[in-house]
């Protein structure tokens, strides 16, 4: 019996080919949700354009004019902090799917480097003690250096979202 059968190749390209898939279907979801994002803004901008030269052009006065524009700064201010809200949260949620992938794909390759070690060493020649000794030992510690990976990688992730403040 050998240990890299055909079945266990085709489940793993598999598995690869599920990851990719689902990878790539996130960042396009994502991309499309920025790119219909990003629409509606310029819809709603060109709108907001048009709108404000009429007002703009009704003005008897220069006093009247500094006070409409005066009057223009909140609803710009509150349009960016809407959107970049709405950038944020398909930015996040973007983050969370992508890890959400990775992290599964990570398990389940990690099962799978897990089960062959175990058929290398029980089905090792003998005298190759000293090798199955490492194998085995060093099998334990990768999950405890993805775990340090992952926590450093979360707390840089929570330290560049940064507190969400609101302009009110």
């Amino acid at each position: 019996m050998s240990l890299f059968e055909s079945d266990h190749f085709i489940a793993s390209q598999t598995n690869n080919a599920v990851a990719l898939f689902a990878l790539t279907n996130t960042t396009f979801e994502s991309f499309q949700r920025l790119t219909e994002l990003n629409l509606q803004t310029i819809h709603s901008a060109l709108a907001t354009s048009e709108a404000y030269w009429h007002e703009a052009l009704s003005v008897k006065t220069p006093e009247e004019y500094l006070t409409w524009q005066a009057g223009l700064i909140q609803p710009a201010a509150e349009q960016a902090l809407s959107y970049s809200r709405q950038l944020y949260d398909i930015a996040s949620n973007t983050n969370a799917e992508l890890t959400k992938v990775a992290e599964a794909h990570y398990e389940h390759e990690n099962h799978s480097a897990r089960t062959l070690a175990d058929d290398l060493v029980q089905n090792a020649p003998a005298g190759t003690d000293l090798t199955t000794t490492v194998l085995e030992s060093a099998l334990p510690t990768s999950p405890d250096a993805r775990e340090t990976v992952r926590k450093a990688a979360k707390q840089a992730i929570e330290a560049a979202k940064g507190p969400r403040t609101s302009i009110k």
